[in-house]
């Protein structure tokens, strides 16, 4: 396949979706469950939690993981089975009409295998995984070999703003003529050690996340992968194909506020939207609905508040947002990937899934967080922003827009 134009004329296509949460393996299941407004977090099975403030999490069934690959041997980490079954859902090689140099990959995470690797080393076990297979970057290797992406390959790690960060980079890369088509994502699995860690910042709900409600008081752990499939549009149109959504734009800022609070302000998060939307080359009156980052915490949900109230002035209060981690927790670096695949489902079926655990809106946060139950998407909306914070002021926005 002939290399197409390079230049700003070149649009990066959403064309396919992969997700495993803990609602399980697919779009589908994913979608029912938030939807439903359901939560998938309950108490943690995997390790002991009497010495932590929380008992609770979203783990993924063992069945939802991938199988042996029949290219490769068993990925050997729990982090690379998670991130292969998601890969999976979304692309298959030989139905993929690119060639493998202008097929790139770029993945998102906070701990790769690195967080089962440690807590095999704290139970004074021997670790059933090769060292190096619990680096960062060894994901990312094995899953370009199994997909076969010989073009840019890259890891990156943000906290939790990576599957964001991904998302954005895998856009570039089509839309600066380096690729035809990128699979972008981010993945992250549940580990005592990071538990452990989460626990001692006292950032933990005691007993599940309520993003945006007055008694929230804490985040909920998750674990997740998510990959969207990006193809420059006009060979996807040239197939016949409608996209799902458009990535439009893309932006990243940092506050440099704290190691792990953010800035009260939410300056960091203003400017990285108001990146976004130059990129995108709209107003912010044009945005329709915002996938918040949405942790639950006291601190992180005000400074939401604050950088839309500075975004979008008296609109703020009406313009419709939801969190997930109240249903599937806080997937660190995969939960920025899981809200922009949120957001081309929300643009594709029309639908606003609830934030699951809102009951009672917090008056400080002044936000129109849908609760309770779906509402429709208006036919008028063309653009949603999709956002998210990390630690140490890291911020990221995505402008995904309606084909």
């Amino acid at each position: 396949m002939g290399e197409r134009a390079r230049g700003p004329s070149r649009t990066a296509a959403v064309t396919s979706l992969g997700v495993v949460t803990a609602f399980g393996a697919g779009v589908e299941a994913f979608w029912k469950g938030v939807l439903g407004g359901r939560s998938a977090i309950a108490p943690v099975t995997r390790f002991p939690v009497s010495p932590y403030r929380s008992g609770v999490a979203a783990e993924i069934p063992a069945g939802d993981l991938a199988p042996e690959s029949d290219r490769l041997a068993t990925p050997s980490t729990s982090a690379m089975r998670l991130a292969f079954a998601a890969a999976r859902k979304t692309v298959e090689r030989e139905r993929l009409p690119v060639a493998p140099e202008r097929f790139g990959l770029v993945v998102g995470t906070t701990m790769g295998g690195n967080g089962e690797f440690i807590d095999w080393v704290r139970s004074g076990t021997a670790p059933s995984t090769r060292r190096s297979d619990a680096t960062l970057f060894s994901v990312a290797s094995a899953l370009a070999a199994e997909i076969g992406a010989r073009g840019p390959v890259l890891t990156v790690s943000a906290a939790c703003a990576s599957g964001t960060l991904a998302v954005g980079i895998g856009a570039d890369l089509i839309r600066r003529g380096e690729c035809d088509a990128v699979l972008a994502g981010g993945f992250d699995v549940l580990s005592e050690f990071v538990f452990a860690g989460f626990d001692s910042l006292r950032a933990l709900s005691s007993s599940a996340s309520r993003p945006f409600d007055r008694r929230r008081d804490g985040l909920t752990l998750g674990e997740g992968a998510a990959f969207l499939l990006l193809e420059e549009r006009a060979g996807v149109e040239e197939r016949g194909r409608a996209p799902l959504a458009i990535v439009r734009g893309y932006g990243s800022a940092a506050d440099a506020h704290h190691m792990t609070r953010p800035s009260p302000s939410g300056e960091g998060l203003a400017r990285a939207v108001s990146s976004a939307l130059a990129d995108a080359s709209i107003g912010p009156e044009e945005i329709g609905f915002v996938s918040t980052h949405g942790t639950g915490t006291v601190f992180n949900d005000r400074m939401e508040a604050c950088a839309f109230r500075s975004l979008f002035g008296e609109r703020a209060a009406r313009l419709p947002a939801n969190s997930i981690k109240g249903a599937v927790g806080h997937t660190l670096g995969a939960a920025g990937a899981i809200e922009a695949l949120l957001c081309a489902l929300v643009l594709e079926r029309g639908v606003i899934p609830p934030t699951a655990g809102l009951e009672e809106p917090d008056p400080l946060c002044p936000l129109d967080v849908v609760g309770g139950s779906p509402r429709p998407l208006p036919d008028s909306v063309r653009y949603v922003l999709s956002t998210s914070s990390a630690f140490a002021g890291t911020n990221a926005a995505l402008v995904l827009e309606r084909p």
